[in-house]
């Protein structure tokens, strides 16, 4: 197996499983948590980022050229979801600052950066492995056989 295609196999599982990882804490007075993406459906982008990962990693893992480009694409479309639920996640943490005058912190957790290093990883394998596959129609031309030598 060539190395693009490890690199996006390893993206796309890290992609899934950030998803699975906490992506937020919130905590204060009696209240603490850890909320995974999956835990709270309310965020779609991070559901379409798993989707687009567990995709990108199968498309990456057949390794064919234009499977490759299929798994490029929806990597570059897992980063770009996880990073609008990023930004969903911080908006959010501040509302709940200021709604909660200090007492509630709202904290993006680890599972997103996860996530994120995934799909660039996921990005950069499939970049690989289309660079590494053989193009379509093209047949290695084999070599002329070498004449005897002459006494």
């Amino acid at each position: 197996m060539k190395s693009g295609r490890i690199i996006g196999i390893i993206g796309g599982i890290l992609t899934m499983v950030g998803v699975f990882l906490p992506w937020a804490t919130v905590s204060g007075g009696t209240l603490i948590g850890s909320v995974s993406l999956l835990g709270v459906l309310a965020f779609p982008f991070g559901i379409l980022a798993m989707i687009f990962g567990i995709i990108g990693l199968i498309l990456v893992a057949i390794g064919k050229r234009g499977m490759c480009i299929g798994a490029l694409i929806l990597g570059i479309l897992a980063f770009i979801m996880i990073l609008l639920s990023f930004a969903l996640l911080s908006w959010l943490a501040e509302l709940v600052a200021g709604i909660g005058g200090g007492l509630v912190e709202f904290t993006v957790d680890f599972g997103i950066y996860i996530a994120i290093v995934g799909s660039i990883i996921l990005i950069i394998g499939s970049g690989l492995a289309m660079a590494q596959a053989e193009k379509p129609g093209m047949q290695p031309v084999p070599a002329a056989p070498i004449p005897p030598p002459q006494p």
